[in-house]
């Protein structure tokens, strides 16, 4: 089963006001609890898809404070949806510095790695392991599940 994480939803239920930013350590903390809460209540999913559909900007710290020390806490495979080309900005270079991988999916339903490749390999054989994902020709690999 993948838990789906909506940023935007997670955000409006931890701040006031209409914010659609992650800019600062200390909101990416209030959102990161969040998630942990919401994990710790569905007994911490080892798949989820992580929606940054409706997020506009990302900064390290965040990307940093959401993703990176997610992952450390929480190991799990992180499934990445509706990220702009300055998320991916942000997320990358903080996964590669804490060696940790997640897999974007594309909108067709294929897989891109982003961090460290051997974990993003790693994270791939999981999915396709557990049949959630299929090998294609050529290398590729699309997400078989909702």
């Amino acid at each position: 089963m993948i838990h789906h994480i909506d940023l935007q939803t997670v955000m409006q239920e931890s701040s006031s006001g209409a914010y659609m930013d992650l800019v600062t350590r200390p909101t990416g903390r209030v959102v990161r609890e969040r998630i942990e809460r919401t994990f710790d209540a569905t007994g911490g999913p080892t798949v989820a898809r992580m929606d940054f559909r409706g997020v506009g900007c990302l900064d390290y710290s965040c990307a940093d404070e959401i993703v990176a020390r997610l992952l450390r806490e929480r190991p799990a495979v992180l499934l990445l949806t509706g990220i702009t080309d300055g998320h991916r900005e942000a997320i990358e270079p903080v996964l590669v510095g804490h060696r940790l991988a997640v897999l974007v999916v594309r909108s067709d339903g294929m897989l891109d790695p982003l961090g460290t490749p051997e974990v993003a390999d790693e994270l791939l054989e999981q999915l396709v392991t557990r049949g959630l994902a299929d090998r294609l020709p050529g290398g590729m690999v699309a997400l078989t599940a909702p």
